[in-house]
């Protein structure tokens, strides 16, 4: 009998050792960063870090790499962007890049933020009233439709090729664009 209660604390004992080992491990890994948000949850978590009310509207757009929000209010005379990154080598989910309401091209034309090697964040109050985006890659034509009515966040890999924005009218649309090394 005194062998089998031995048996038994010896055998908690190691459980318990390797649940601490685990904890500790994983405890560092979440220091070291590897783990950014969700695309389900990035929203929610620029509306909390950013302190945007929930009563603004979001035009949001993602790839594997980016993922741009506007978030705006009724209206559309005051904004706040947010603009989240995936990480090279090991990581899961986005990272927080940048934001706020420093681009004065997102109230009164279109802002492109230019990121490296991940992507393009279009960004746009949408006063210009663009209804169509237009990518040209070597005779490839892609071709993104807007609601001219409202606010857009559009994110392109960056390598696109040529970007063209029309409005309602067909008349081409200025970018004006940001390099983010």
């Amino acid at each position: 009998m005194e062998e089998v209660t031995k048996v038994k604390t010896e055998k908690i004992s190691i459980f318990l050792g390797a649940l601490v080992i685990v904890l500790l491990a994983f405890l560092i890994i979440w220091q070291v960063g590897i783990f950014g948000v969700s695309q389900s949850r990035i929203e929610q978590d620029a509306r909390e870090s950013q302190k945007i009310s929930s009563d603004w509207e979001v035009a949001q757009d993602a790839n594997e790499d980016i993922c741009a929000l506007l978030f705006y209010n009724e209206d559309k005379d005051e904004y706040t962007y947010s603009v989240y990154l995936t990480r090279n080598g090991i990581s899961f989910g986005y990272f927080f890049r940048e934001g706020g309401s420093g681009y004065p091209y997102i109230e009164d034309g279109v802002q492109g933020i230019i990121y490296e090697d991940k992507g393009i964040a279009l960004l746009s109050l949408n006063e210009d009233k663009v209804n169509k985006i237009v990518i040209d890659n070597n005779g490839t034509e892609e071709t993104i439709m807007v609601d001219p009515l409202k606010p857009f966040a559009v994110v392109l890999p960056v390598n696109c090729g040529e970007i063209t924005m029309y409005d309602s009218m067909g008349n081409i649309v200025s970018l004006y664009d940001t390099y983010k090394g």
